[in-house]
């Protein structure tokens, strides 16, 4: 334990004086040589990792070390591991999770010893030399290109990606359409080189081993041929822990029938684990690792007891459906962890998809190998496998098609985690000694368990006392709120939005936010005015999400995102529309209401350019607690609000148009007087906050949250008091 924990100590650090990471957010030249890189057609980019040698800052040229992430935007390029780069940057750290749940990639680089990161255009970065030493990494990466470059050349896209991730763990070109199709039918799996892959391997070389006399006689001699080639191939798909797991316990495999010791399944998968982690501890956060080590695990486990109660089955069903159920029942925590979804008929198909799985590797390896020798020969078996490759997307579109096919549940908490494999493990265990227990021992389980059950409903309660909660979401330079009211129901105010920019906000950021949380329908959307930074992020919750109730201010905007909101709206009978009048109460509970305050009087500001005056205003008020949510509006609307008197005192403020200096004038401010302000604001430039803002926020708030700053800001209460808690 404690080697562990210095271990993790010291890898979760850059170590070193002279480590790149000292010119963080500093301006240079990088002068350093490729590890790896990888383009991704989808994004247009390539990454390309560096091991850094110099950097050179103002004229002085300084020695450095550690490793380097470019991301460089342009077309691709041919280079390979040991070229010698010049790239003009500025260093910075690997992004935080802008929202509570998201993929922390600063965590991920640091398991990988990453600690900076540039992203640069292909102009800012040159090639000056070529490395001539030959060394194993030099190998592998030659030989890795060799088998894209053949990959590329015999199939067609995308198929050729679905044939480099599941031969070299290649995933960079998957299509997302493939991947959704595949987590939504359960056999996300087959993406990610698996024990499947190394069996299959290790099997083939077993067979060609046994066919030669000699090797046969020199049993020695062939183990450390198929170790060293197993090693060279986990090698080859940058040792990822799925990979080297399997790699590992076909390792000892290997050498206990060389001398002659039993096998032990249960040791081999916990040294495995204990090599990966003395190696990288942080693995131990991975997802890669902690699925593939759990669905072994629960493998070993449960098949036997799940194959003894299938024994009605043929057993060329009972034995692959024991499998199935076994790894379902034990990743179905994680699955819902990691994709907020459970997918019910997991079981079903892999019982189709994974023998059809192993054919496609088998022809992928022998089409491959037939390239390598003659690249037209591997045409023929690549047509033929794609072949069956049509046919998987096939059962896994239809698999994922079927209503009842997969749940969404929110993310489970650890805790609920970690009784769910309580709770799992002691009924199997139950079940395997149950017919040698006495009636005092029966007794003892009993009372147990329902013991365990007690406690967990009791800390279930405690977690679930019902509360209001206001997210403001960090969306960058836009606004987004999810408010939750204790009687379960969904408030979402704007969508947030990228002007200018391909990203989908919506689907990227909103739906999975709302997921994790358990949400799968919202009460009542609100747009507070149809600015992009405002509707685009509502697009694919309309699309994705049952809406019940749509309120705004009835502002027609004239580009294609308005337009589609109102399609949608339209095209959906269930979706209540309504135009917000001024005065109008939203009464959700006796002791919670929605208040709308300012006039929406379309001619008032018809001459303006903007719709920021447009903006709805919102009052919420539950019990003692109040929240004034203000949109976009400027100074001129906030003046006219000020004739609501006493209406306008309020807890929580969001403020008006991201801090903007057209707004939160100080007699608005002097009206509402806010102990919270909450600025929903990212990088822009428009000055957004303005120092001015800022300084007379701090001269009547108690605090000034910003989502740029702070992440998410949640603010939860009673009735009586308030609770503020933020991602940073």
């Amino acid at each position: 334990m404690i080697i562990g924990m210095l271990n993790t100590a010291y890898q979760t650090r850059p170590q070193g004086s002279d480590h790149i990471y000292r010119f963080v957010l500093r301006p240079g030249i990088l002068i350093g040589k490729v590890l790896e890189a990888e383009y991704s057609v989808a994004n247009q980019y390539q990454e390309i990792v560096l091991s850094a040698q110099y950097f050179q800052e103002q004229n002085k040229l300084y020695s450095s070390k550690g490793k380097v992430l470019l991301r460089v935007y342009g077309d691709e390029t041919s280079w390979q591991y040991g070229d010698l780069l010049k790239a003009i940057v500025r260093l910075q750290e690997p992004s935080l999770p802008n929202n509570f749940g998201e993929f922390n990639y600063r965590e991920y680089l640091v398991r990988q010893k990453i600690f900076v990161t540039a992203s640069i255009a292909i102009d800012q970065v040159e090639l000056i030399g070529r490395s001539k030493q030959f060394g194993w990494r030099y190998f592998v990466n030659y030989v890795k290109n060799k088998i894209e470059q053949n990959i590329n050349a015999i199939y067609h896209y995308p198929h050729s990606a679905l044939i480099k991730a599941i031969l070299i763990g290649d995933r960079t070109d998957i299509p997302s359409e493939w991947e959704l199709i595949f987590q939504d039918a359960g056999i996300m799996h087959i993406l990610a080189i698996s024990g499947l892959h190394i069996g299959i391997i290790t099997a083939t070389l077993f067979f060609l081993f046994n066919l030669l006399p000699f090797f046969r006689r020199k049993k020695g001699l062939s183990c450390i041929i198929m170790i060293s080639l197993l090693l060279g191939y986990a090698a080859l798909t940058g040792f990822r822990p799925p990979v080297t797991r399997a790699v590992f316990m076909f390792i000892t495999l290997l050498i206990a029938g060389y001398i002659n010791r039993p096998y032990h399944l249960y040791n081999s998968l916990y040294f495995a684990a204990l090599m990966l982690l003395l190696y990288q501890p942080l693995l131990l956060f991975d997802a890669g690792f902690l699925l593939s080590f759990t669905a072994t695990f629960f493998i070993i486990f449960l098949y036997p007891l799940i194959e003894k109660k299938l024994i009605v089955l043929p057993s060329y069903i009972s034995k692959p459906l024991a499998v199935s159920l076994s790894a379902w029942l034990g990743i179905a925590p994680l699955s819902a962890y990691y994709f907020y979804k459970i997918s019910y008929l997991a079981p079903l198909s892999n019982l189709l998809i994974v023998p059809l799985m192993s054919i496609i590797l088998i022809l992928g390896l022998l089409s491959l190998i037939c390239s390598l020798v003659f690249l037209p020969w591997g045409a023929p078996l690549a047509l033929v496998n794609e072949l069956f490759i049509n046919l998987i997307i096939f059962i896994s579109r239809f698999f994922s098609s079927l209503p009842f096919a997969y749940r969404y549940l929110a993310q489970p908490r650890p805790y609920q985690m970690l009784y769910y494999y309580f709770f799992l493990i002691l009924i199997a265990c139950t079940l395997y000694v149950w017919v040698n227990l006495d009636i005092y021992q029966k007794r003892r389980i009993f009372w147990m368990m329902t013991a365990s059950l007690a406690i967990f409903l009791f800390i279930e309660l405690l977690f679930s006392y019902p509360m209001l909660s206001v997210h403001f979401l960090n969306v960058g330079q836009g606004d987004s709120i999810l408010i939750q009211t204790p009687y379960q129901q969904n408030i979402l105010i704007d969508g947030g939005g990228t002007p200018f920019s391909d990203f989908d906000l919506g689907k990227k950021v909103i739906l999975p936010y709302l997921r994790r949380l358990g949400v799968n329908g919202i009460d009542l959307m609100v747009l507070s005015h149809p600015d992009l930074d405002h509707i685009e992020g509502l697009l694919p919750v309309l699309r994705e999400m049952k809406v019940n109730m749509v309120i705004d201010s009835g502002i027609n905007a004239p580009h294609i995102q308005y337009l589609e909101y109102l399609s949608l709206i339209k095209d959906n009978p269930e979706i209540a529309y309504y135009q917000a009048q001024p005065g109008d109460i939203i009464r959700l509970t006796p002791d919670l209401e929605i208040i709308i305050l300012n006039s929406l009087n379309s001619l008032k500001y018809s001459q303006e350019s903007n719709f920021n005056n447009h903006s709805i205003v919102l009052k919420l008020l539950y019990k003692n607690t109040s929240f004034l949510f203000t949109g976009d509006i400027e100074e001129r609307v906030e003046l006219e609000l000020l004739s609501r008197g006493d209406l306008l005192r309020s807890d929580i403020l969001k403020v008006a148009h991201h801090g903007s200096i057209t707004s939160s004038s100080m007699a608005f401010l002097e009206k509402v007087r806010p102990e919270v302000a909450v600025i929903s604001v990212g990088v822009n430039n428009f000055d957004h906050p303005h120092q001015d803002v800022m300084d007379r926020l701090a001269s009547i708030c108690q605090k000034v949250l910003r989502t740029d700053v702070q992440g998410t800001i949640l603010v939860k209460s009673d009735g009586q008091k308030y609770y503020i808690n933020t991602l940073r």
